[in-house]
């Protein structure tokens, strides 16, 4: 059994599941905001945003994003979920230690490395939730 894409998962969806899941996306958005909003005014005066780490946050919730939608007929899979969280702390302990050791990353080189850790992450997230399924 294949893992469909999600544009092949939407069009079987009905409208109310549509919406539900737009509204979903909506608050999850908003709250991302309201949080970056209240650190921001958490912040002593006279400091500046670490941009570095803002960065890495924003890049996070884009390649997860990705990844976490071209699977949604899999969502109900623990061992996705699973796998998922272990394709998380891999993807923050490394762009951590390359923070930590590299001066000034530029923006430019998560342009590069995303479609590469897209390109990693999706064979093995394919391959486990084919293994939990049972088929070859």
């Amino acid at each position: 059994m294949q893992v469909k894409l999600s544009a092949e998962a939407i069009r079987g969806m009905s409208l109310s599941k549509r919406v539900r899941d737009l509204l979903l996306e909506i608050l999850f958005g908003f709250v991302l905001v309201m949080a970056f909003v209240a650190y921001l005014f958490t912040l002593p005066k006279g400091t500046t945003l670490n941009w570095q780490r803002v960065a890495l946050v924003l890049n996070t919730v884009v390649i997860f994003g990705f990844l976490i939608s071209w699977f949604r007929d899999v969502w109900k899979c623990s061992v996705f979920w699973a796998t998922i969280a272990a394709l998380l702390l891999a993807h923050t302990a490394l762009y951590l230690f390359v923070l930590n050791r590299i001066e000034g990353w530029p923006l430019a080189y998560y342009v590069i490395a995303n479609p590469v850790e897209l390109a990693l992450f999706t064979p093995v997230l394919r391959k486990v939730v084919k293994a939990d399924r049972g088929t070859p």
